[in-house]
């Protein structure tokens, strides 16, 4: 019995591993641990889907206190920079402060725009700025545009195992 749960516990903690996505620091002033975006794991790209709203969670230590954070999120894809709203766009959650000597995990909600060209790679630009102003957070990642019907070939692909690999009697 004890063997199952050190077997789940590991299943588990691989499945968190893949999670996070290859993210490029673009000068970030806090340590950025981890970025996970939902449906994203470690290969690339990072396929996002047209018109969806995907969650995506920061992992990362501060070393000076922030009392506010805004976010400024670009898709950039054929040499056009496409804004992306986020939400929450300027902190309004209950408790936004950043403190120090601790790691802070946030999670945002991006909105794929529905006018960006389908199938194409380009980069996500995640930019972070405190009440002052100053970039406290900066990274990027390799994305592809989708459709939701490629989203949903692409997860029902991924899923099944060809006949010739199944075992056979």
């Amino acid at each position: 019995m004890f063997l199952v749960y050190v077997v789940l516990l590991l299943q588990l903690a691989i499945r968190d591993l893949r999670a996070n996505v290859i993210f490029q620091d673009c000068g970030s002033a806090y340590e950025l641990m981890a970025v996970s975006i939902d449906g994203c794991d470690w290969r690339m790209p990072c396929y996002v889907t047209v018109g969806e709203d995907v969650p995506v969670s920061l992992d990362f230590y501060a070393d000076s206190v922030s009392r506010n954070l805004d976010q400024n999120v670009v898709i950039h894809i054929n040499h056009l920079n496409l804004r992306t709203r986020v939400s929450p766009e300027r902190c309004e959650i209950y408790d936004c402060a950043v403190t120090t000597g601790m790691v802070t995990s946030f999670t945002s909600v991006m909105s794929v725009p529905t006018t960006i060209a389908l199938n194409q790679r380009g980069y996500l630009y995640w930019r972070i700025e405190n009440e002052k102003g100053q970039q406290v957070l900066c990274y990027s990642v390799m994305v592809q545009t989708q459709s939701p019907l490629q989203k949903l070939m692409r997860k029902y692909l991924t899923n099944t195992v060809p006949a010739t690999l199944e075992k056979q009697p």
